[in-house]
């Protein structure tokens, strides 16, 4: 087979074409799920002192508004209706409830927190979680069966006798 000039050109971007379209990449995680993270985050995110750890996981915008939350909650504390009515009003409660969802996702949108597990659904280098389970499940599977074929070896119940020349248990399942 021989190149000419006017089959390059055709040739290129038949081969560009294989390589932007097999070749992609999976996306990287962008979030966390919550259901991974959620022995590390608090109940309340209010009550976290300034200092602690997961506060340095939240970013810029979700801290600001977790200080103006505890700046509000004091300034409602202040007031009589906080006394009159033994505790916040329900849109209150409605902003706190806002505010701790906030800070979960922007702990679970964390750099620091994604890259601790790149990966979520690889139990190992090539494998899922499922596709590992079933490998294990049908390796174990095989070696009890081949165990209990051993089992049988070990006790000669395998195969009659071959040392006399009749045969005395047709295994065979024929009269």
């Amino acid at each position: 087979m021989t190149l000419s000039i006017r089959s390059v050109p055709s040739l290129l971007a038949l081969v560009s074409l294989c390589v932007l379209t097999a070749c992609q990449t999976p996306n990287q995680p962008n979030s966390v799920p919550l259901a991974q993270v959620r022995t590390q985050l608090p109940p309340d995110w209010l009550s976290l002192q300034p200092d602690d750890w997961r506060m340095a996981y939240l970013d810029n915008p979700t801290r600001q508004s977790l200080r103006d939350m505890k700046k509000e909650l004091a300034n409602e504390r202040a007031t009589h209706t906080f006394a009159f009515n033994n505790g916040y009003s329900d849109a209150t409660y409605a902003k706190i409830r806002d505010v701790n969802e906030a800070c979960n996702k922007s702990f679970c949108a964390n750099a620091v927190t994604i890259g601790k597990n790149l990966t979520p659904e690889l139990a190992g280098t090539s494998l899922s979680v499922n596709e590992a389970y079933m490998n294990s499940t049908v390796v174990g599977d095989v070696n009890l069966r081949l165990l209990q074929d051993d089992w049988a070896d070990f006790w000669l119940m395998n195969s009659p006798s071959p040392l006399t020349q009749y045969p005395i248990v047709n295994t065979g399942g024929r009269p």
